[in-house]
This record gives C-alpha cells, structure tokens and sequence, in this order.
C-alpha cells in the first residue's frame, strides 16, 4: 500500500493519478503515521511554504515507520536540501515533474528497505552487544544521513572506537575494513539519492562530504568512479555490500 497526505485534495488527486491511482489519501497526520505491515511507501505533497511545518510529521514517521520509504512531492527550491537534513526523505519529486518522475522514484527508493531489514537482522544476531548496537546503527543511519567514522558511530551508541575497531578487526579477518563499511555506506546512499535524480552538487550537501571525497570513496568501493556508479543499477550494488562489506562480520 502507498499512503498520500498532501496540503489540499487536489494535490493528492494529483499525486495519486501520477501513480495509476492505486494510493491511499489521508487527510490527517495521525492516520498518515499508524503502523501497517502492508505499508510500501509514504508520499508527502507540500508546497515550500509549508515545509517547515511538515518537518516534525517526517520526524515522527521517521521514528514510528523508519522501514518505509518516504518521497516528498514539493516545488523546485534550492533550498530545499537544506530543511531535510535533520529528517529521512528517500527522494524528492518536483511537482513540475510528477506525472513523469514519481512512479520510477517509488521503484528506487524500495532500495532504502533493505538496509533497515538489514539492521533489524543485525540486531537480533548473537554479535556482542557493543558491536552488535553499533553495526545496526550504521545501518539505520545510512538510510538517511551515514555516520562520517567510527569515533562519532561510537558516540552514538556510547562505545569506545577502540573496541569497534578491535571487535570488526576480529570478524572481518582482513576481508574489509571499518572505514571501508562505513564508506561502502555513504556510497549505497548516494547512489540511491543519484537514482532519485538529485544531482551530485545536492548530494554533497546533503551528505556532508564534497564531490571529490565522494569519488574517492566509491573509487575504493565498489572500484568505481561516481560516474561508472551511476550506471550501476541498485540490483548490482546491495548485494555487492551485503557480500563484500556486511557478511563477512555474520559468519
């Protein structure tokens, strides 16, 4: 099921015919947030005058639903970037261009679904507690804002970095390193906000890191430049990072 809340009716009509009117309308926010295991993906409508106001509900979906992808339909703004960096959006669909953008937006942002799985997975493994908060946290964040390095994920989840390094020494066994996990991370973002049609400029505003750092990381995984990234499809990269980068800390 796709659930739409939009700013007026007709915005949602709008939205929900660009997807061959199998959407869901709700009118109000609470209706708009109630848990479904049927739930494929939420679409908010806002016009850049109320963006600010829409923030708190992408907060709250983001803490009640953080499995399911959220797009934003808005209007073309610069700016916009800026106001999401503190909330998960998987993508953005100008309303210039929903007819024609939104239903391939709904497809890629399916691949931000497997990284919380992922993390739920993690976090009922028998990994030690330490290490086993800290990877499904990396994996979490990573469907919105990827941490930077290991010294601020282990401020998140109150570790020592010495201990996460030392325990993903000892399960990687020279098969990956940790700022190559964590740079494989930044680079499965990426992408999927590439696939979402955000140019590389956005993205680095949203991420953190400038154009050249962002080529570096993916030049060391997966062995591309951002330009050779862009061509991969998410088919190809999830599993090459659940292979190369993730498994090798399960066995």
């Amino acid at each position: 099921m796709i659930r739409i809340l939009a700013d007026t009716s007709r915005d949602a009509e709008r939205i929900n015919q660009a997807i061959g009117g199998g959407g869901h309308v709700v009118e109000v926010p609470s209706e708009f947030t109630t848990v479904d295991s049927d739930l494929a993906c939420l679409i908010v409508g806002c016009r850049k005058r109320l963006l600010g106001d829409r923030l708190d509900l992408l907060g709250e979906v983001e803490r009640k639903l953080p499995w399911v992808p959220v797009i934003l339909v808005t209007e073309r703004d610069v700016g916009i970037a800026r106001l999401l960096i503190s909330v998960r959006v998987s993508a953005l669909v100008w309303f210039a261009d929903v007819r024609t953008q939104l239903r391939s937006r709904i497809q890629t942002t399916s691949n931000t679904g497997p990284l919380l799985h992922l993390a739920e997975t993690v976090r009922q493994s028998v990994l030690p507690p330490a290490f086993r908060r800290a990877l499904a946290h990396s994996l979490r964040r990573a469907a919105r804002d990827p941490v930077r390095n290991v010294s601020e994920l282990a401020d998140a989840v109150g570790c020592s970095p010495v201990t996460l390094f030392q325990e993903f020494r000892r399960r990687s066994r020279g098969r990956t390193t940790f700022n190559r996990f964590l740079g494989a991370l930044v680079i499965l973002r990426a992408h999927q906000l590439r696939d979402s049609g955000l140019n590389w400029k956005t993205i680095s505003a949203l991420l953190g890191f400038d154009r050249g750092t962002l080529n570096r990381k993916s030049k060391t995984w997966p062995g591309r430049t951002l330009s050779e990234l862009e061509r991969m499809t998410a088919d190809e990269l999830f599993p090459a990072f659940v292979a190369e980068q993730l498994a090798p800390l399960l066995r």
